[in-house]
């Protein structure tokens, strides 16, 4: 079955964004294509020579021509340049039903020429925001919009909920910054972010219009909102992790491949959203009095994000009813990881496994369980994290202060090693293991860990929960310090 979108945008010489790029991105999701060009641009390294908006009426016959001549199921809308160009795209969408209609309110380019003037950006929050399924403004165009501040996270869902949208219209507030973190608004759709790893390069042109047609593509092909979001955002990131880069210049992310078989961008995008905080090791072995469900329930109840299961006693049988329970207590919570055992983690639906360097690779891991599983991987040298980066989802760094818990865990490594693999690994979370406590978990945050893996400080405290929620603001208070 074929699947129809339009773009209404303008045209991009450079063909780095505007509906050249759209055109590619739908084409890499196998949907087919139709155009109405608002303006003809002449763009360069040196960013927009000249622009020479497409008259009104000749807009409204393009979009008419395309609802004419397709079955079109989502509408991406880029560039207009004025009030009429605005109206008259707002006229024929109405009037032809258009569904799935994603809002990219481009006010400026990428290389900071004005695109729309102040009667048009008017004429945009008056009859196109209400009629748009989806907008995706960056903090700037949210700011323009919305005429409030914008600096926090707070300040954008507030500007967010102040536009005049529709009901159920979800807004996107797209990150760019060293977080990559793009904010989603929206009365029932959750998480409230998704983020991928930052991709540290200056070929960026276009990255709103690719990022926004994903998004209506996969909505044309019947996605989710929310799988039409991770789609796009992941297709974005294999995008910027090869650009097309010109001679001179700025250039553009990749979107000449295929989004069909994407599951290595899919699960390399998604690494990042959860592993944070608190990450507790379940061992009933150091207070039998306590099962692996107790500590689990404690843990969670504290304010941790991730929970191990670690066991090397249970036969398989008892070690999944286990893993079963913790699974459906983690729901809404948090994570759920196994240690070692790929089977126990497929067989009670766990987020993924923790793998050692004596277990399953992390490439055989990867083919046994695919995009989003998690397959952690510890690591205790600079090697051995450059070994397991490309398919891990998070790595362990330790033990940082030794262990107490496993006998091989071998001699500390410190703080210098988590400061180093942090550094060469940027994209990839960061868990510390080994010998953590409330008296060092601080100086752990500081040096760059994205979570801090607890086992004794936990399992054998008076009371885990409250150890757990110590911890946790201890381990904030050392993020905060590191700034």
């Amino acid at each position: 079955m074929r699947h129809f979108a339009l773009t209404i945008a303008g045209s991009d010489s450079s063909a780095g964004a505007g509906i050249q790029a759209d055109l590619r991105v739908f084409q890499a999701f196998d949907v087919v294509g139709a155009c109405a060009v608002a303006a003809i641009t002449a763009q360069g390294r040196a960013g927009i020579a000249a622009v020479e908006l497409v008259a009104p009426g000749v807009l409204k016959e393009q979009i008419d021509a395309a609802f004419a001549s397709y079955s079109i199921s989502a509408v991406k809308i880029g560039m207009l340049g004025g009030e009429d160009q605005v109206r008259v795209v707002r006229e024929a969408l109405v009037r032809h039903h258009a569904a799935n209609v994603v809002l990219d309110p481009v006010i400026l380019s990428s290389s900071g020429a004005n695109l729309i003037d102040s009667a048009g950006l008017r004429a945009l929050l008056n009859h196109l925001l209400p009629i748009a399924d989806v907008v995706t403004p960056n903090r700037f165009e949210l700011a323009q919009l919305s005429g409030m501040p914008v600096d926090t996270e707070a300040e954008c869902r507030l500007a967010a909920r102040s536009l005049n949208v529709k009901p159920g219209c979800t807004v996107i507030v797209t990150g760019g910054d060293s977080r990559a973190r793009d904010l989603i608004i929206s009365d029932s759709l959750a998480p409230e972010a998704i983020q991928t790893a930052f991709i540290n390069t200056e070929h960026t042109h276009g990255t709103g219009c690719a990022l926004s047609a994903g998004i209506a593509a996969a909505l044309a092909m019947g996605k989710p909102l929310h799988a039409a979001m991770d789609l796009a955002k992941s297709y974005l990131y294999w995008g910027l992790q090869n650009p097309i880069q010109p001679e001179v210049g700025r250039g553009h992310p990749n979107t000449y491949r295929p989004a069909s078989g994407m599951h290595e961008a899919r699960w390399q995008a998604a690494r990042v959203k959860s592993i944070e905080g608190l990450y507790v090791v379940t061992d009933s072995e150091l207070d039998p009095s306590r099962s692996h469900l107790d500590i689990a329930k404690a843990s969670f109840r504290g304010g941790a994000k991730i929970v191990q299961l670690r066991d090397k006693h249970l036969s398989t049988p008892a070690l999944i009813d286990v893993a079963r329970r913790i699974k459906s207590l983690s729901d809404g919570l948090g994570l759920f990881i196994v240690n070692d055992r790929i089977d126990i983690a497929l067989a009670s639906g766990a987020a993924g496994v923790h793998l050692g360097p004596d277990d399953v690779t992390p490439s055989d891991a990867r083919r046994l369980l695919s995009w989003p599983a998690i397959v952690g991987c510890s690591v205790g040298t600079v090697e051995e994290a450059d070994a397991a980066a490309e398919n891990a989802s998070y790595l362990a760094v330790g033990a940082v202060f030794g262990s107490k818990t496993k006998e091989d865990a071998g001699y500390p490594v410190g703080l210098s090693l988590v400061r180093e693999i942090k550094d060469r690994h940027p994209g990839i979370p960061l868990v510390a293991i080994g010998g953590i406590n409330l008296s060092n978990i601080a100086s752990v945050a500081a040096a760059g860990a994205d979570a801090a893996a607890i086992v004794s400080a936990v399992v054998c405290a008076a009371d885990p929960e409250q150890a757990t929620r110590e911890l946790l603001a201890e381990f904030e208070r050392g993020k905060l310090l590191a700034g």
